[in-house]
This record gives structure tokens, C-alpha cells and sequence, in this order.
């Protein structure tokens, strides 16, 4: 039985745009991924899946889980509305401040359905997972296409209202949502990437447990680069026993589809449908909400994985 859905969506978070620079993180992801919500829409019964528009937002609400300096630092620079490198891979253009704008709000949407018991997706960009709480996070050399971290915002304001746990199955760590509740010992994070040593951002590894009241509550599952099914098959099963053992109010997704086979060429992996789906349904019947997050997927993971 598939559950109530609500996608949030708006065209402005395709505003994001390297131009004429090749990206991998640019605004035809947003048309793969929406296409293939929409036929997973338009085939499911009974209007259980929705696609609603994001409502814009203000920036003021990422100082939750960012310093204050970093934050007043982006906005300054996306008012100047050009295209710059804020590092090696990260980018802001004249149309990111809207993206960012509709991302804060669909952050606060996410929120208020989860509270009323309604499961989301917020289908938006830039992605989050990597930005930390002055941007780049522990120790990583970029922030690896992300600004603020919309992920840790929905599991910070939901913390206030029961027990949240982050679940990231992106390819990468997600450092960002890692550093900023390293020693929140009311946050579980769950993060499922392959080996740091050989890839971005270089962080992530499994004696990586959280510091201070936090200890025990960060864990990292490491897979070999080809990682398939039978592997990931295995980190699930850790997975649902940690959730069964956390019993959260609310779960809050890290959602990445870059490790299915042939997504992208950056990580090469081996994982099918089958997980995604499968990782779907186990989490929607952990919690009493679940929001989830578009964080990476580049070509095939947003055509199949997605549905």
C-alpha cells in the first residue's frame, strides 16, 4: 500500500544554473527526477501521490543549523545575482537565490505536513547533505555542489516536536548533516556511502560515532566502489534494526540516487532498483512522517531509482 505523498516542487529551483559550464549538479536533473514522479503519479491509485508547488521562503530560517557569519556571507554574495565559484566545485549563479528561496520554504512546508502525519518529498536544488554548519565540513575540501543544508534544517525543527532520525543514502557522506549534530544526542544519523578514503568529501568512517552527549548516535556504513544489491541488501537490514531500536516520530531522507549502476561517472556502483524501492516502503512504516530530500542523482539513478 503506498502512502499519502506530497512532492514539493517549483520551477524556480531550476534557477540554479551553471549556464554554459559544465556541471553535473545543473537544472536537467529537476526534469529527469520530474518526470519520473509523475508517472509514478499518474499510475498510483486513489491521488495518493500529489505534486505541489514549493512556496518561497526566507534564508533567515538555515540559521538554525548554520553560524550566522556563513549565512550573512552567502546571501551577500547571491544578491550580487552572478555566477561564481565559492570553491572548486560549488557555484552560485544569478537565478540561485530563488532556488534557495523556494528551498527554504519547501523546508517549511515538509514541517508542517509531517506534523499533521503527511509524508514528502521535496524535489529541489541545490542539495544539501555536504554544507556544514560554516560550510565546508570536516575538514572536506569543497562543499561539493551544496550551500545550505535543507536536510539538517527539517531534522533540527522536527526535533522539537519528537525523535528524528536522518537516514543518507546518497554515495557520498554527508558530512554536512554529520558535522552539524555530531554531539546532538537527539538526532540519529545513519549514513550509508562508499569508502571514504578513495572519495569525495573524504569523511565518513565507521569509528565516526559522534562526540560528547552525542557518542553512539552517528553511524557510518561503509561500501567498496561496484557495491551492489547483495551489499546494500546487508546495510539495510543494520538499518531497520537501528530504527526498530531509535523508534523515531519522524525520519528525515538524504535522498541520492547516484549509487545505482551507471548514474554518473564519478562513483561507480552497482545498485538496482530493487533497494530503492525496498529502503522506501521500510522507512515509510518507521515513523509517523517521513520527509525526504533530493540530494544526488545525475541520469539513470532519476529515471529508474526514483520510481
Amino acid at each position: 500500500m503506498v502512502r499519502r505523498l506530497t512532492v514539493l516542487y517549483h520551477s524556480d529551483f531550476k534557477e540554479h544554473d551553471p549556464g554554459q559550464v559544465k556541471h553535473p549538479e545543473a537544472p536537467r536533473r529537476l526534469d529527469i527526477a520530474l518526470k519520473s514522479v509523475m508517472d509514478v503519479a499518474s499510475s498510483t491509485p486513489g491521488n495518493r501521490v500529489s505534486v505541489v508547488g514549493a512556496p518561497r521562503g526566507s534564508l533567515e530560517v538555515f540559521k538554525r543549523v548554520h553560524d550566522i557569519v556563513y549565512v550573512e556571507r552567502v546571501k551577500l554574495i547571491l544578491r550580487t545575482r552572478r555566477f561564481e565559484w565559492l570553491d572548486r566545485d560549488t557555484y552560485v549563479s544569478r537565478g540561485t537565490l530563488e532556488s534557495l528561496m523556494r528551498l527554504a520554504g519547501a523546508s517549511q512546508k515538509a514541517v508542517t505536513l509531517a506534523l499533521r502525519g503527511v509524508s514528502s518529498f521535496i524535489l529541489g536544488r541545490p542539495p544539501s547533505h555536504h554544507a556544514g554548519v560554516s560550510g565546508r565540513a570536516m575538514g572536506a575540501p569543497s562543499m561539493g555542489f551544496c550551500l545550505f543544508n535543507a536536510t539538517a534544517l527539517v531534522a533540527r525543527v522536527l526535533s522539537d516536536h519528537g525523535r528524528v532520525a536522518v537516514i543518507d543514502f546518497d554515495v557520498h557522506h554527508g558530512n554536512g548533516t554529520q558535522e552539524i549534530f555530531y554531539s546532538n544526542p537527539g538526532i540519529l544519523h545513519i549514513d550509508i556511502h562508499v569508502d571514504p578514503s578513495v572519495s569525495h568529501p573524504g569523511t565518513g568512517y565507521p569509528e565516526d560515532v559522534g562526540e560528547g552527549e552525542g557518542a553512539g548516535t552517528k553511524v557510518n556504513i561503509v561500501t567498496p566502489h561496484m557495491a551492489g544489491d547483495d551489499i546494500y541488501r546487508n546495510a539495510l537490514r543494520l538499518v531497520e534494526a537501528i530504527l526498530d531500536s531509535w523508534k523515531p516520530d519522524y525520519i528525515v531522507v538524504s535522498a541520492g540516487f547516484d549509487a545505482y549502476r551507471g548514474d554518473n561517472e564519478m562513483v561507480l556502483m552497482n545498485v538496482g532498483t530493487r533497494f530503492y524501492y525496498t529502503i522506501g516502503r521500510m522507512l515509510s512504516t518507521k515513523a509517523k512522517a517521513v520527509v525526504s530530500l533530493l540530494e544526488g542523482g545525475y541520469g539513470s539513478g532519476l529515471e529508474r531509482a526514483l520510481k
